[in-house]
């Protein structure tokens, strides 16, 4: 410890200065013996019949080795703490604290968590449904935490008869058959307190449950923060919060009183032992002497300690049970069948998937399963497309071939390993290297292999680090095409046998054709994004078996064998040519897509004279590459100059001010009640210490004068992770053992002075100090080391704690956000009544020290009008709807609405005025009809005339609670497209007089999307809509259209008119995606 203090005199500590856990310590070290133990006491695998009592065992055959030694430890402590008031004029030894009960608890937290994260991933959907998010995140950070930290009260229980024991010997050497009228009120004032405790933890368990709840709802309202601002629902939301908090402290506060009770009653237990001990003693006739007082009160002195301690003891052990309890429940969970998919090695066959008389269910007690009778086989190396519209089971059919959906019957067969690709892309907090990795070992020639594939090199150039930028949480300050890429990356970085992918390529633009994949000669390919994005990975894994969902058409012919799905049920397999033959299932999409390129013959437009070049093996398709290269592909220019894109934590140096302090007191009541609790701690110590003064001083003078003395994985990779940030989470704590380093010293300096004043006290003749005075000091001196190890483990608990009170203030000092409302600037009832949009030389940044992403922009959308808003990734479309609603302020500039500056009203006022449908469709825990309507504000029939007019109301009547149908958290028991489809249910509920689409249709298929614009066109006819489309025939029947390049307007007319001048950028978004579209 000396060199790491010294090392932390001269610098701040940071974590590379820490030394490593001994390997029995690590997570690697510790989980496996453990997973064993765990498994040695489960019939089965999945801990399905695990209890407390068999976890419990699991953990001491774990560490048995270290609950051995503590406990000898402790008993050599207490034994040798007892010689001091048997033998008062000898010094007890000093036998320092070993940190091996800190070890322990690093040991059995790092265990509980790992094996909790392993089974996390492990759960059946069922048991994801039915266990909230908030549920995990307790288990792991409060009851892992809590069973870990029991390592110091463990032997607390045990010990507490022997010290009983040594006690009532002592007492009885000294004060005769009174010691047993001690034993008896000690007895009694523990048997006093069991119902106490049986009442403290009913409300711990109320409290957790509680905990539970309000953790999950945070939890889910944390992460879609910004939709919750785009629709103005925070009032709502915040007092769902207020209401599960106030819940919460109900049974915070019961926990709490009773807690006191049983503190209240144990703290007078030493001063009612030794009244009943000296009454009996005066009642029997028993001389009280002052070498017996002194002795009988350096016993209870040092009974004290235990018997103060015993309520925490029986507080740590209640929630320490409590959480095993919790942690049993969870582990307990079903878990994922492991036969429901049989896995053949890499290359043992030629078939690459099959499945036969395939049933599967999400619901296993529902009489309509999600699939049925599946019945396909899938060579290796063949491309395999899957189809239909929204809520046919696309996503549902990758599920079993995962083993993640239940199967009812019918067998599922794999060879190799796969890599999927969710539609919804997922980022870890890091780099760009550490996701695209994903803790597999760093191959370079492959890494920039799928860099160049995946079109990140652009991206990594812009940014000052590269790939060693770090992104946020949830990748927030990345795009969706960034965090879509950066997905894929890391599933073709895995080099798997099998690659699924459930329609990324929806959250892909125009632009990325241009440079994006390459084909096998290393030629720039232009095409439709789908096009470039499919032919060039089906290159890049063209030995390998590709399964890919998709909504679009133009997409379907790269296939070698197509599955069409319809109500859970294969209802066409084929090639492309073959199914168009056969019927009429795929021909609704192909129709649907037809029907959306027609809108290009009605507008007249110019043969375009791009400079072109023929695609080798491409059936003569014309290719054209761009000539303007000038693009920013960092869609928010969200970096700073530091070159990261999320700072490090400010962390303040030397100790906690005293200002934390003050504002930590002075938070309840103002601070009212401090004088109180200090006045209340002063007394009961005048107290004590006069009590016994009065007892020294009050008995007669012993026999003998002379004053009494004493003497001197993927989940491996995922688990992988986890365990390195559970193993440096641990160093710390592990190694505060400065902590003890400090109190050994000065442990050590307190016997040295201790003994020279027994020396003196021995030495010193008794007229100069009375012995009864003598007598108590050294009653008083036996506990001198106890109460300065004490002193100095409260004192830096306090400064710890107090850092987290100091963070907390840093969060609370954050800028917040414009009022809400502003009671004297609020516009009319009716406003907007035109919806005509103003921009006056908008300027944008995203933070003061970044560069402008919106740079002067001048234009005005006329009310009731449609306005398409088009551009590369990185132009700022994001950005302006952004402003609009005012999640970011203009630096420079004004927008206007109906001629009022949307920065002169509240953002409530402003954004309930506003509709939108987002990107990102997003629905919360609760009902069907608490996420389309969550204010309430709408009836029944309302609320199915809007489920009807956005094509959902046959697929709710179909279920069995209607509107009160069940979403889970984030909606993930309802499909990406439905999701988007209640999105629009809310929009159609609303009929505001502005409506923005960012996206809107991108999780859909051609028909559903069509359908949905026809909707959109009736309802909304006489409303300004704004539009951002990837799909450029969403546009096309647009007012107007605006594109926006590197932040600035780059044209802005109506569609036709921009067509007919063929060097027009928006010319060449046409052109490419017509391109892409050429199909046969």
């Amino acid at each position: 410890m000396g060199p790491l203090l010294d090392l932390g005199k001269r610098k701040t500590l940071d974590l590379d200065d820490v030394p490593f856990l001994d390997d029995g310590d690590s997570v690697h070290g510790i989980v496996p013996k453990f997973k064993s133990n765990i498994d040695s006491t489960s019939a089965t695998e999945q801990y399905s019949d695990v209890t407390a009592v068999k976890l419990v065992k699991a953990l001491v055959l774990t560490t048995w080795k270290l609950i051995i030694v503590t406990a000898v430890y402790a008993l050599l402590r207490t034994v040798t703490s007892y010689v001091g008031p048997y033998l008062i004029e000898d010094f007890v030894s000093y036998l320092t604290e070993s940190p091996r009960s800190q070890q322990l608890g690093v040991r059995v937290r790092s265990a509980l968590i790992a094996i909790i994260y392993q089974k996390g991933l492990a759960l059946s959907s069922q048991s994801r449904q039915g266990s909230s998010s908030g549920e995990l995140i307790n288990v792991v950070n409060l009851d892992a935490e809590c069973v870990g930290n029991f390592n110091w009260s463990m032997h607390e229980l045990w010990l507490l008869p022997v010290q009983i024991t040594l006690a009532m010997v002592i007492l009885y050497s000294t004060l005769g058959t009174a010691a047993f009228a001690a034993l008896a009120a000690t007895i009694l004032t523990m048997l006093a307190n069991i119902p106490l405790g049986r009442i403290e933890q009913n409300f711990q368990e109320k409290t957790m449950n509680a905990k539970d709840a309000r953790m999950s709802a945070m939890s889910e309202i944390l992460q879609n923060m910004r939709i919750l601002k785009l629709q103005g629902w925070e009032l709502i939301f915040l007092s769902k919060i207020k209401e599960l908090r106030k819940v919460e402290m109900n049974w915070v506060k019961k926990y709490v009183y009773t807690s006191s009770m049983l503190i209240s009653v144990f703290f007078g237990a030493p001063a009612f032992a030794a009244m009943v001990t000296f009454g009996t003693c005066i009642l029997f006739g028993i001389p009280l002497e002052t070498g017996k007082v002194l002795s009988a009160l350096a016993t209870f002195r040092q009974l004290q300690g235990p018997i103060h301690s015993l309520p925490d003891t029986i507080s740590s052990i209640i929630q320490t049970k409590l959480s095993l309890d919790r942690m049993c429940s969870f582990l307990c969970l079903e878990e994922l069948a492991s036969n429901a998919v049989t896995k053949l090695p890499s290359g043992s066959t030629d078939i690459s998937i099959e499945v036969r008389n395939g049933c599967f269910s999400w619901d296993t007690s529902s009489h309509v399963p999600t699939l049925q009778d599946l019945n396909f086989r899938v060579q290796i190396g063949k491309r395999v497309a899957i189809c239909e519209t929204v809520g046919s089971g696309k996503t549902s059919l990758l599920s079993c071939i995962l083993g993640e959906i239940p199967k009812l019957f019918g067998e599922v067969q794999i060879c190799g390993k796969i890599a999927c690709v969710s539609q919804s892309p997922w980022i870890q907090s890091g780099t760009i290297e550490q996701n695209i990795l994903f803790g597999t070992q760093m191959n370079r020639e492959r890494y920039k292999t799928v860099l160049e594939v995946c079109s990140l090199k652009n991206d990594l150039d812009i940014l000052p680090l590269g790939d060693q930028t770090i992104i946020g949480e949830r990748g927030i300050n990345l795009s969706g095409r960034q965090k879509q890429r950066i997905q894929i990356a890391r599933a073709l970085y895995q080099d798997a046998d099998i690659f699924l992918f459930d329609d990324p390529f929806s959250a892909v633009d125009a632009r990325m054709g241009l440079h994006l994949f390459k084909d096998g000669s290393g030629m720039d390919v232009v095409m439709h994004p789908n096009i470039a994005i499919g032919e060039c990975l089906l290159g890049f894994l063209a030995s390998k078996t590709v399964v890919y969902v998709t909504h679009h058409v133009e997409f379907l012919p790269s296939a070698d064998l197509i599955l069409v799905m319809r109500d859970g049920k294969i209802t066409q397999s084929g090639d492309y040519t073959e199914i168009l033959k056969s019927g009429e299932e795929l021909m609704e999409l192909v129709g649907s897509h037809k029907d959306a390129l027609s809108t290009l013959d009605v507008l007249e437009r110019p043969s375009c004279d791009f400079d072109s070049t023929s695609h080798p093996g491409g059936n003569d398709s014309t290719l054209f590459v761009a000539k303007d290269t000038n693009y920013d592909n960092n869609e928010e220019g969200r970096i700073v100059q530091n070159g990261h894109l999320v700072q490090e934590e400010e962390r303040e140096k030397g100790r906690v001010g005293f200002i934390i302090y003050w504002k930590y007191i002075t938070m309840a009541y103002n601070g009212a009640l401090v004088p109180f609790i200090l006045l209340a701690q002063i007394i009961f110590q005048v107290l004590q210490i006069g009590s016994n003064f009065w007892m020294a001083w009050a008995a007669p003078i012993s026999k003998d004068v002379n004053p009494p003395v004493s003497s001197l994985l993927m989940e491996r990779q995922f688990i992988s992770s986890i365990g390195h940030l559970m193993d440096n989470l641990s160093r710390p704590s592990y190694n505060a053992a400065a902590m003890e380093w400090l109190c050994f010293r000065l442990d050590i300096l307190s016997s040295f002075i201790f003994s020279f004043t027994l020396i003196l006290l021995v030495s010193s003749p008794s007229s100069l100090i009375d012995p009864k005075t003598a007598g108590l000091a050294v009653t008083y001196g036996l506990s001198l080391n106890m109460l300065q190890g004490w002193a100095i483990a409260v004192l830096c608990s306090l400064e710890n704690r107090m850092i987290s009170v100091e963070r907390m203030l840093q969060y609370t000092n954050i800028p917040s956000e414009p009022p809400l409302t502003i009671s004297e600037s609020r516009p009319n009832c009716k406003w907007p009544t035109e919806g005509e949009i103003e921009l006056r030389n908008l300027h944008v940044r995203c933070a003061p020290q970044l560069p402008f992403v919106l740079k002067g922009l001048m234009c005005t959308f006329s009310g009731g009008k449609k306005t398409g808003i088009v551009g590369r990734t990185g132009g700022g479309k994001s950005t302006l709807i952004q402003a609009l609603f005012r999640i970011v302020d203009p630096c420079i500039g004004q927008v206007l609405i109906d001629g009022i500056d949307i920065c002169t009203i509240g953002l409530h006022d402003l954004r309930t005025r506003l509709s939108i449908i987002p990107q990102d469709p997003v629905m919360f825990g609760g009902t069907l009809r608490s996420n389309i309507d969550p204010l309430g504000e709408y009836s029944d029939e309302q609320i199915w005339e809007a489920l009807d007019s956005c094509h959902l109301g046959d697929e709710v009547r179909k279920t069995e609670l209607k509107l009160d149908s069940k979403v889970t958290g984030s909606g993930k028991n309802w499909s990406a497209g439905q999701r988007q489809l209640v999105c629009l249910g809310r929009v159609v509920l609303k009929r505001r007089k502005i409506l923005v689409l960012d996206e809107a249709t991108s999780s859909v298929d051609p028909i559903t999307d069509s359908l949905i614009q026809r909707t959109l066109k009736h309802k909304f006819a006489e409303c300004t809509m704004i539009t951002i489309a990837h799909r450029i025939t969403s546009v096309l029947d647009s007012d107007k259209v605006l594109l926006l390049d590197n932040g600035e307007i780059a044209e802005h007319d109506a569609p036709a008119k921009l067509l007919e001048d063929s060097s027009s950028l928006f010319s060449r978004l046409v052109s490419e995606y017509t391109m892409g579209s050429e199909y046969k």
